[in-house]
């Protein structure tokens, strides 16, 4: 009671005195009370404020167990805020701290701080003495997370996740910087199964590209093909440049099929490509070709789409609509109010132009040219319904001698076979109510879609 009375004295030559008796009481107390005295003392701005921090640092459990408990259990209950303030404060505390947590009893009390502070500051120098001294953490999913984040994938590929749900609560609980570090360390990894429950587990959370990327290094072509679905058929064409450059095929002889099909298409479109074409003017450059190429950084993307100059805008809105990053809601309010500039680059991509609408720069458009663009942007598998819609346009269209006609008939060809294989076993439901019996299913044959 008397350390109590006087830990804040402010009497007048001896307060300074008193205070510090008061400090020393505490600290030789070994009590749980006594470490929630102290460390309240620290946070309501006591005149030895910075000593008693660092001492209550040096703290040893070895030594005086029940008060560095409660200590690091009062800071954790917070978690850590006091701490972490004057860790960011002053840099003369970094080695005080490192010090305390080596000391760390290596239990799983001991090393469920550690990980914990680890977590919340994202320092190497913590980091590397958690390697140096072979630590894990207590829970699987922090443990998952560490070696993750440091490019060590062995400590979550050695545990047994079947479901990926290991996998899910570490990307959960990693930071941005982290989850930066998460991606890199699946790409480098090369590991299939990493791969698989990133993919999984982070659904929405990450860069399919990556995925894609990592399934290619890895070269586990089965899986490859089944994460084209979902993607725009862009994507698909640069995952079938690969497989007809490298030669890998997937394993799976339903799959490798349906590969070597579209190996076969790509390399016909191809040739189609190569034909010349009328040239251009000299000095001009193609548009649409221009705007893909300005905009491969993402930072320059975000940078144009809110750039006061329409034509960059609409630029910046061709290329980030065909990755699928402007919301739906977003680009049918541009087409309808923004720049012609913005509106030519929207109808380019997602319309034909109607001839009973009011009159639209943008109607300065091929329509045939469209026709493309909508099997290009169109996310696979696709529906029934746009791939019946897809095969009347193009039919409808020029002769069978016209280049385009042929790239067009070509690209829905290998739309096709990817549809093929990602509809198959296709079930749909009408509101037919011929049945006799209730509860009845009628099965029939699906003759008129030739994948």
């Amino acid at each position: 009671m008397q350390a109590e009375k006087h830990l804040f004295a402010t009497t007048p030559l001896l307060g300074s005195i008193l205070r510090k008796r008061a400090v020393e009481r505490l600290f030789s107390s070994n009590s749980r009370e006594a470490a929630v005295k102290l460390v309240g003392a620290v946070e309501e701005g006591h005149p030895e404020a910075d000593e008693i921090f660092r001492r209550l640092l040096l703290l040893q459990h070895s030594s005086q167990p029940v008060i560095h408990s409660a200590l690091w259990n009062y800071w954790k209950a917070s978690r850590f805020e006091e701490l972490l303030k004057r860790m960011h404060a002053s840099a003369t505390l970094q080695p005080v701290l490192l010090q305390a947590l080596e000391a760390m009893p290596e239990n799983d009390w001991g090393n469920g701080l550690l990980f914990m502070l680890w977590t919340l500051l994202d320092r190497d120098d913590i980091a590397d003495k958690i390697e140096a001294s072979g630590r894990h953490a207590p829970a699987l999913e922090m443990d998952a997370l560490f070696g993750l984040v440091r490019g060590n994938p062995g400590r979550y590929l050695d545990l047994e996740d079947p479901d990926y749900s290991i996998f899910e609560k570490a990307w959960l609980a990693a930071s941005g910087a982290q989850r930066q570090r998460i991606s890199t360390t699946v790409l480098k990894s090369q590991d299939p199964r990493l791969v698989a429950a990133y993919d999984h587990a982070v659904k929405e959370g990450h860069d399919p590209q990556l995925v894609i990327e990592a399934l290619k290094l890895c070269g586990d072509h089965d899986a490859l093909l089944d994460r084209l679905h979902g993607l725009p058929f862009t994507c698909a064409l640069e995952v079938i440049a690969f497989w007809e450059e490298g030669g890998g095929r997937p394993k799976s002889p339903s799959k490798k099929a349906v590969v070597e099909a579209a190996v076969v298409l790509y390399r016909e479109l191809a040739e189609l490509l190569s034909q010349p074409r009328p040239p251009r003017l000299p000095g001009t450059r193609d548009i649409f070709s221009f705007w893909t190429q300005r905009h491969r950084s993402d930072e320059l993307l975000q940078q144009d789409l809110s750039s006061p100059d329409p034509f960059r805008r609409a630029g910046a809105l061709f290329s980030a609509a065909q990755r699928g990053l402007v919301p739906r809601n977003r680009m049918q309010e541009i087409s309808l109010n923004g720049t012609w500039p913005e509106k030519l680059a929207l109808q380019y991509l997602f319309t034909v132009p109607d001839a009973s609408s009011r009159q639209e720069h943008v109607c300065w458009l091929q329509p045939q040219e469209n026709i493309v663009a909508a099997i290009l942007t169109t996310r696979l598998p696709g529906s029934l319904e746009e791939s019946t819609q897809l095969d009347e346009r193009v039919h409808a269209g020029a002769g069978a001698a016209d280049q385009s006609a042929q790239l067009q008939r070509k690209l829905l060809h290998l739309l096709r076979v990817l549809q093929g294989y990602f509809l198959r076993g296709l079930i749909t439901v009408d509101s037919n109510d011929d049945a006799t019996e209730k509860n009845a299913v009628e099965t029939e044959e699906l003759t008129d879609v030739e994948w």
